[in-house]
């Protein structure tokens, strides 16, 4: 969005004198966009993106089922990039199981039904059946991308993964004491009922009221996004 309005490489500096956030981006039109977050002068987030390796990783998509192929349990998925996603039956989840073994049950975050525990992928997907993938990890060559229906959407501080119940703290967390203090933070807070949560290590040492205001933010792009 920004390099289209920037001809040359330039700066903009944006800053909130009251919560003493700073973004700087800087861009080179048809070559690399940067962007720092900066808070009390410190260097939060950076990203980083090169017009000649756009990822398409963390992408999300409706596209439309094309072949569901029974001998290695994946069905392939056109969502529009010119290349045919692909889809193993070990990241379908089971609301889209349509009824048959494990379509009832709402898996917890952090924890997936093993593939013993799936219906065959063809009892559970069609020929021309839309459904909702997001991009996992890039094609290679003629290969397309691998998707899965796991969607995870991170915030600042929690990524939200809707079709998933309960919340949890990330594993990359080791402080006990502050993994019990996230956890009781996280008890009372009150999250959709469609969606579960992982507070991440960006959440260490953040107050309830940043943990919540990143949960509510979330829920409304979920809405969005639905």
């Amino acid at each position: 969005m920004v390099s289209s309005q920037l001809r040359s490489p330039a700066v903009l500096h944006a800053q909130s004198h009251i919560m003493a956030k700073e973004m700087l981006i800087n861009v080179s039109a048809g070559e690399e966009c940067r962007i720092a977050l900066l808070e009390d002068g410190k260097l939060e987030e950076l990203y980083m993106e090169r017009t000649s390796a756009t990822s398409h990783v963390g992408n999300i998509y409706k596209g439309k089922v094309t072949n569901v192929e029974p001998s290695i349990q994946a069905a392939f998925v056109d969502f529009g990039i010119g290349r045919n996603g692909f889809l193993h039956i070990s990241d379908l989840m089971p609301s889209y199981f349509g009824g048959k073994k494990g379509s009832n049950s709402i898996e917890p975050v952090g924890r997936k039904l093993g593939r013993r525990d799936r219906p065959p992928i063809q009892q559970c997907l069609r020929k021309g059946d839309e459904i909702v993938v997001q991009i996992i990890k890039e094609g290679i060559g003629t290969k397309g991308p691998t998707l899965s229906t796991y969607l995870s959407i991170p915030g600042r501080v929690l990524v939200m993964m809707p079709g998933m119940s309960k919340m949890g703290v990330s594993k990359k967390i080791e402080d006990e004491q502050e993994r019990l203090r996230l956890r009781k933070i996280l008890d009372g807070l009150k999250p959709p009922k469609d969606c579960g949560f992982i507070i991440r290590t960006a959440g260490i040492g953040k107050t309830k009221l940043e943990i919540e205001r990143d949960l509510k933010y979330l829920a409304r792009l979920w809405e969005t996004l639905k």
